[in-house]
């Protein structure tokens, strides 16, 4: 059977270059090239509909032209994200292979090595504690964090002011006249966690008011994504027995606990319990009532993310960055301040 899929000369044939002229732009070696002569290129690429074959470029460079992302559990927060590192990096022919290590150091180490073997063109990990042991053979490909940040390593990262999100959710329940606040934590030893803790702390000093240890609740750090989702559950429980009536939630697994709780001790949230929850999503708008929220910015941070990537596979040195998040008040948390 004929094969019809076009090929690297039928490009050049349409385009009117030379096959090198072509395999500049496949493999973004054409800086010396005429934006008229790129254009023309591209569009022959678009018109024939041509895959370049990854197989046989990656025997040739020695990488596999996939990115892969690591995430520590299923978390919609990170599926956003994932969106748009992979529409970023096709504009490079890049692809995405994304992998969950469910919290579990010795599965994110079995995945690191094994995307190591596979000659990956590059990793993103979001670490699972704040601690890593970086081997030596992992230096040869480039490897950068998103969202948490890793203690005593030069790793890029990408990542939010996590003080500054908690500080002001937890202002806001205050403001609420809430004077006791409970605070559902992920794994203890991530940067987010910390971060988040110390602007939870900070808010409650801002009100005079002293942190009561046993009203901050953490998720267990093993387990990954039922875990969060079930210790936020048993947190909330224990909260509102205690007649707790103000909730942050910091992050979407453990509002998802918190909100079941909340539903099934038929209390009602505004009325009888303020939560603040993290991470924006159509679903926060059409729950009832509709939920105030931290939103980060999810989709600058994947394109940001995989931009930083790029340069680090051709390269080039890169600057972390930290982004700002934004409090969206909805329903579950909204007042007239006195």
């Amino acid at each position: 059977m004929k094969n019809n899929k076009p090929t690297l000369h039928d490009v050049a044939r349409v385009a009117g270059v030379s096959i090198a002229t072509v395999s500049n732009v496949l493999n973004n070696k054409s800086s010396e090239l005429s934006d008229k002569t790129k254009d023309k290129v591209l569009n022959a690429i678009e018109t024939l509909n041509y895959e370049p074959n990854q197989f046989a470029r990656g025997l040739k460079t020695g990488r596999s032209n996939i990115i892969a992302f690591i995430v520590p559990d299923q978390n919609p927060f990170f599926t956003e994200v994932l969106t748009e590192i992979s529409h970023e990096c096709q504009k490079h022919h890049l692809h995405v292979a994304v992998a969950s290590s469910e919290e579990n150091e010795d599965k994110q180490q079995d995945l690191i090595e094994t995307f190591v073997s596979q000659n990956v063109s590059a990793i993103i990990l979001v670490p699972v504690k704040s601690k890593f042991q970086m081997k030596r053979e992992w230096l040869k490909i480039p490897i950068m964090t998103l969202d948490r940040e890793l203690e005593s390593t030069s790793l890029p990262s990408i990542t939010v002011d996590n003080e500054e999100a908690a500080y002001i959710a937890t202002k806001r329940v205050l403001e609420s006249t809430c004077k006791e606040v409970g605070l559902l934590l992920a794994n203890p030893n991530i940067s987010t966690t910390i971060g988040r803790k110390n602007g939870y702390n900070k808010a409650i000093s801002e009100f005079d008011l002293n942190v009561n240890p046993s009203l901050i609740h953490y998720s267990d750090q093993q387990l990954g994504t039922n875990a969060q989702i079930y210790s936020g559950y048993e947190a909330t429980k224990t909260l509102l027995s205690k007649g707790i009536k103000g909730i942050v939630a910091t992050n979407h697994l453990l509002l998802l606990g918190a909100l079941q709780a909340i539903k099934e001790s038929e209390k009602e949230i505004k009325k009888d319990v303020i939560i603040v929850g993290f991470d924006d999503s159509y679903w926060n708008e059409i729950y009832t009532p509709k939920l105030t929220v931290i939103s980060q910015p999810v989709k600058e941070m994947g394109q940001v993310a995989a931009k930083m990537i790029y340069k680090l596979i051709k390269g080039k040195d890169v600057t972390s960055i930290k982004l700002s998040t934004k409090l969206i008040i909805r329903e579950s948390c909204s007042f007239n301040k006195t």
